[in-house]
């Protein structure tokens, strides 16, 4: 390990700067949903932004972020971004993934690890949305209000986030948006509530996921236990936001711009 790190160390001082970018997912127990990450970021790859890229996860399958690293740092990076591929900030992308970077940055001190922004309130998200709307027939009508629904945080930057999100989407659409949370205050079907006594004839509720898998079908299961004689009628459950082919772009221009890691206190 000690010559390792020489040759590291080395190779730092020579200011012969290797790129490399690793794009992190949070993992997941299932392979399908670990495959379409793996799937839809090596298409992000193919565009070359970086002579080095390597993916990872923070959790539950493999590589972690560590490793992903290190691969980086052995194939000859002198720089190495982190890319949260995420669509808000939350307890992974303000604590545990910075965490993570820091042991790493520990371990390599003489190759700087900067780290990218989530994918946040980016107006690149519009056409995401907007298609996932009109899978469902939305009209864009202010008799119809749109739900954006994600998972869930105590940090304010995520709800500020979302809340920046849905005031983009609805200066596009021109018509009343709404977001909520599964799994905290303000919870989505609280807002559901709400929205039946103020005469909108319909509410599409757009899941902020990056795919369909255990958020989604409670989503799905809760609407029918709450509201069986208005699902698919008054309120329409579309298909998450998912890895729309615009997601590429907006991951590539936060790889782009990195900053030095922070751990939220």
């Amino acid at each position: 390990m000690i010559y390792f790190e020489i040759i590291i160390r080395k190779r730092y001082e020579v200011r012969c700067i290797m790129e490399a970018i690793v794009y992190i997912s949070h993992g997941s127990r299932s392979n399908d949903w670990n495959e379409q990450f793996i799937t839809f970021i090596t298409d992000t790859m193919r565009e070359n932004i970086a002579p080095i890229q390597a993916y990872g996860f923070f959790e539950l399958a493999t590589p972690s972020i560590g490793e992903a690293i290190q691969s980086c740092i052995l194939q000859g990076a002198t720089r190495v971004t982190v890319v949260p591929v995420l669509l808000l900030s939350g307890n992974h992308a303000l604590i545990d993934i910075p965490t993570e970077i820091a042991e790493s940055q520990e371990q390599f001190p003489f190759i700087p690890i900067m780290y990218a922004d989530v994918l946040g309130s980016d107006r690149m998200f519009l056409p995401a949305i907007i298609d996932k709307l009109q899978e469902k027939g939305y009209q864009q009508s202010e008799n119809e209000l749109v739900l954006l629904v994600a998972h869930g945080s105590g940090h304010e930057e995520t709800s500020q986030e979302l809340s920046d999100l849905t005031k983009v989407v609805s200066e596009e659409l021109r018509t009343p948006v709404d977001w909520g949370y599964l799994s905290r205050d303000p919870h989505y079907l609280k807002k559901l509530e709400e929205t039946f006594s103020n005469d909108y004839q319909k509410v599409y509720i757009v899941p902020h996921f990056l795919s369909r898998g255990g958020f989604t079908e409670k989503i799905k299961r809760q609407l029918h236990e709450s509201y069986p004689e208005k699902i698919g009628q008054e309120v329409i459950l579309c298909n998450p936001t998912g890895y729309h082919d615009l997601l590429h772009t907006m991951i590539q221009r936060r790889a782009l711009s990195p900053k030095i890691p922070t751990i939220k206190q």
